[in-house]
């Protein structure tokens, strides 16, 4: 049975992708797919909640795998669509946390130059650390953004309302958890992004809302200390989404640490603000390198070693 990408997209041989779907693959990797119809899926579910957003999204995405290209990657890499992670996420980041319209000029430098320090981040980390980098240079590109604001005039805080105390409703707040991986809290962003990442792969689909239900759950059960908007909003369970994929993708395709992976990100949520940084995708990628650490822990450590076999006699 062919997959649903290969009935729209014909397939092609190693090395002889075309440019424009090397950036469609870098935005399905916003959840570790390599898929051009998941990256249309998610493109679609970003214009849903922003078209500013969405275009910004196709710019990071167009930038990323020429810029890395320039860094000495190749098609094996390239290919991949793993160049456009990072850069991606900075690009739907900018719309959500900074005043921008389509006429802002200085807004959309800050895209082009966050976008290509987001690729150099990532090409150095790449040579520096062994374990992988998940989101952690779009943290970086964001939390110094963040830090230097007060600076610049161009970048301007979206100042974010109040919301009232209100009742939890599991299903919305599933719903906008989804769409919050793509930062894009819309019930219509969240099934697309369920639909596209399900068409490339329905495990991976089914964790992502196992993640968006057990973050849910979890802050749900923490009511006292957490803001029910914000669960409502999805800002609680989309960690979930993201970690259980992460998870089951880097720590050996395993349903029990998928579960774990959700349940620690949306644990770890309260205490990242107290390190005097916005909380974003921080939990699932620590969570994760929580997991390969524990991973290479009980390998060297705690696994059952097998017993000394006795000396043959001598014949």
């Amino acid at each position: 049975m062919r997959a649903p990408v290969d009935v729209i997209f014909p397939p092609v041989a190693p090395g002889q992708v075309p440019y424009w779907r090397l950036a469609l693959r870098g935005c399905s990797q916003l959840c570790f797919q390599c898929n051009e119809l998941t990256g249309l899926f998610f493109l679609a579910a970003a214009a849903v909640a922003s078209p500013l957003a969405a275009a910004y999204l196709l710019v990071a995405a167009a930038i990323a795998p020429g810029a890395r290209w320039l860094m000495g990657d190749r098609a094996e890499v390239l290919e991949t669509g793993l160049p456009g992670l990072n850069p991606c996420l900075i690009a739907l980041s900018l719309p959500a946390f900074f005043v921008t319209s389509w006429t802002d000029v200085g807004m959309w430098g800050v895209l082009v130059v966050s976008v290509v320090f987001a690729v150099v981040t990532t090409r150095v980390s790449l040579n520096l650390v062994p374990f992988p980098i998940l989101a952690a240079p779009f943290l970086i590109v964001f939390w110094i953004l963040d830090a230097v604001e007060p600076a610049f005039a161009v970048l301007q805080p979206v100042v974010f309302a109040s919301q009232p105390a209100v009742d939890i409703h599991p299903g919305v707040a599933i719903l906008y958890s989804l769409g919050q991986a793509l930062f894009s809290p819309n019930v219509i962003s969240g099934i697309l992004f369920f639909v596209g990442l399900s068409l490339s792969n329905w495990r991976h689909g089914l964790l992502a809302l196992f993640g968006a239900a057990i973050g849910t759950v979890v802050s749900a059960y923490n009511r006292s200390v957490v803001d029910l908007a914000s669960i409502n909003h999805g800002l609680y369970g989309f960690n979930g989404v993201l970690a259980a994929v992460s998870t089951y993708v880097v720590c050996g395709s395993q349903l029990r640490l998928a579960i774990l992976g959700a349940m620690l990100a949306t644990m770890l949520m309260p205490a990242i603000p107290e390190l005097g940084v916005k909380t974003l995708s921080s939990p699932f990628v620590f969570t994760t390198w929580l997991m390969l650490a524990l991973g290479w822990i009980d390998d060297k450590w705690f696994a059952p070693r097998p017993p000394d076999l006795p000396d043959s006699p001598a014949s």
